[in-house]
């Protein structure tokens, strides 16, 4: 039986990336996708997942969006992105194609909570962007706790440096949970469990030139893997390390033998310079922190995804 998933993602490259590996896995039922105002504007990178699905001839999921601003926004420049995203060129393809989805979009939290209410098994939820969409649904909704298996999210920087270098922050903080450390507080305190992937994780998860040398290889053979590539190419050339983030997320869905999990007591700061910082502590909330993987697992994987199509 597929897994039926839930996805809050956060419209940059990586949270894109792992939309695709959740869309096109054998193992995964994608019931809908909700795009959050994170490192994006909500409307294009919406624009953008609609393009991505008439590009590949995808079909499945309702594709939902949110418009509401995080608490602590994402860089402006991060945001602008969506400006070069969704003018791909390769994009120019698909113009006579028939689109994805030609209705008005619905809000993620509405149709998140259609789904988990019309579901008649338990739903895994996965997070890739900050709890906005999320904690809205729960708090709107407490009895649709019971609906969730569980939620992975990729999120929290525990004996590791943050990734939020602003001046008015002390640098402790991963961007997801900086960017709305309350609803992510609102999650730990309900019943669901939860899988973390921090970046005590994906520090160890680099995307490689030689990684991104054998993707462009199958991508001659391969929409989806030519898609990928020209994703991670947006921002490989930048100076800046990018990492498998979302899309080492996606593949624990997909793989889950792949990751090992510890379990242990978390709490996150809501206020102050270290505001999004998650902690461990003796009477925190019990999670279940991926602790470890295989990169060239990792790898090889993402890479047999996309040669599928």
């Amino acid at each position: 039986m597929r897994r039926p998933i839930l996805l809050d993602q956060g419209g940059h490259v990586d949270d894109l990336l792992s939309t695709l590996l959740l869309w096109l896995s054998p193992e995964v039922e994608l019931q809908a996708v909700g795009v959050t105002n994170a490192g994006c504007y909500a409307d294009l990178a919406y624009e953008t997942t609609l393009k991505m699905a008439t590009y590949l001839n995808l079909e499945g999921p309702e594709i939902a969006v949110s418009n509401e601003e995080v608490p602590n926004p994402f860089p402006v420049n991060w945001r602008d992105d969506s400006v070069v995203i969704n003018e791909l060129p390769l994009f120019e393809d698909i113009a006579l194609k028939r689109r994805y989805q030609t209705e008005r979009p619905r809000r993620s939290d509405i149709v998140f909570s259609d789904c988990l209410k019309a579901s008649r098994v338990p739903v895994t939820i996965v997070a890739t962007a900050p709890l906005t969409n999320l904690a809205k649904v729960f708090r709107q909704n407490p009895e649709l706790e019971e609906k969730v298996k569980e939620i992975y999210i990729m999120g929290g920087a525990l004996k590791v440096e943050g990734n939020v270098e602003l001046d008015e922050t002390d640098g402790s903080a991963e961007w997801n949970t900086y960017a709305d450390p309350y609803s992510f507080k609102a999650i730990l305190n309900s019943k669901i469990p939860i899988k973390l992937h921090s970046l005590d994780l994906t520090n160890n998860l680099p995307v490689t030139e030689d990684f991104l040398k054998r993707l462009e290889e199958q991508s001659v053979k391969s929409k989806a893997s030519k898609l990928a590539s020209r994703l991670w190419q947006l921002v490989s050339g930048k100076g800046f390390q990018y990492y498998f983030w979302d899309t080492s997320t996606a593949a624990a869905i997909i793989e889950p033998s792949l990751f090992k999990y510890k379990t242990v007591k978390i709490d996150v700061t809501t206020d102050g310079v270290s505001r999004g910082k998650v902690s461990t502590g003796l009477f925190g909330h019990k999670v279940q922190l991926a602790s470890s993987v295989e990169k060239s697992s990792v790898e090889n994987l993402i890479l047999s995804i996309f040669s599928m199509v």
